[in-house]
């Protein structure tokens, strides 16, 4: 994609061995896909500079590596969430359904508490190989409670695919989300929402499978 964002592969340290075998577990759940070993083990690449927050592509592609550095106060700034839970905190094990009232966007101290429960301090069990965002066409659809809250601000489609790290194996993601315009530039519009047993940034990777497993040499 010509409008997309890339972000490289290398090899993985010594030090980081234990945090790429810990991603698969976490990984394994999302996608159904047996994690398989290997000798050779891949991680994300050093931090690439955000695209920032200029065209819709570069907000949803920020926002994604911020995920991975584990920058979640930054990634709240350039995220929307609808509050389905009036502000109380929800046991992963119980579904959360988008049914009203709708209380207002999740608040930035839920959001980073969840995020370090979910992903870790600094991103530890998130591995990003890749992030690449391209405006798409159509329309997506929300929630009515979502929609009114929005008004009139214009929505912009985002087609978003990258790769995640597992032990040793590759998967391929991808995702359509609405990115909102708003008055200082644009935000991601998150769906908050969950099933039961499912974590929450599960649904923000949606399309996860498996695309490889990296064998070193014998």
């Amino acid at each position: 994609m010509a409008d997309g964002r890339r972000v490289a592969v290398r090899a993985l340290t010594p030090a980081l061995l234990l945090t790429a075998l810990a991603a698969g577990a976490l990984l394994r759940a999302g996608s159904g896909a047996a994690l398989v070993s290997s000798n050779l083990v891949y991680a994300a690449a050093l931090p690439a500079a955000l695209p920032g927050t200029r065209t819709p592509q570069d907000t949803a592609s920020s926002f994604y590596l911020l995920l991975d550095r584990g920058e979640y106060e930054e990634a709240w700034d350039l995220a929307l969430e609808p509050d389905w839970n009036l502000g109380i905190r929800v046991p992963l094990r119980r579904s959360l359904e988008a049914s009203g009232p709708l209380s207002g966007w999740t608040a930035k101290q839920t959001f980073v508490e969840r995020l370090t429960d979910e992903l870790g301090a600094g991103g530890y069990w998130l591995k990003l190989n890749s992030v690449e965002s391209a405006v798409a066409t159509g329309d997506l659809a929300l929630q009515p409670e979502v929609r009114q809250r929005l008004g009139t601000q214009r929505l912009i489609p985002v087609h978003v695919t990258g790769t995640l790290l597992g032990a040793c194996t590759l998967f391929r993601w991808e995702k359509d989300l609405p990115v909102v315009q708003t008055g200082r530039g644009y935000k991601v519009l998150l769906p908050g929402t969950k099933a039961a047993g499912e974590q929450y940034y599960q649904a923000w990777f949606a399309d996860i499978r498996k695309i490889g497993t990296l064998r070193g040499a014998p």
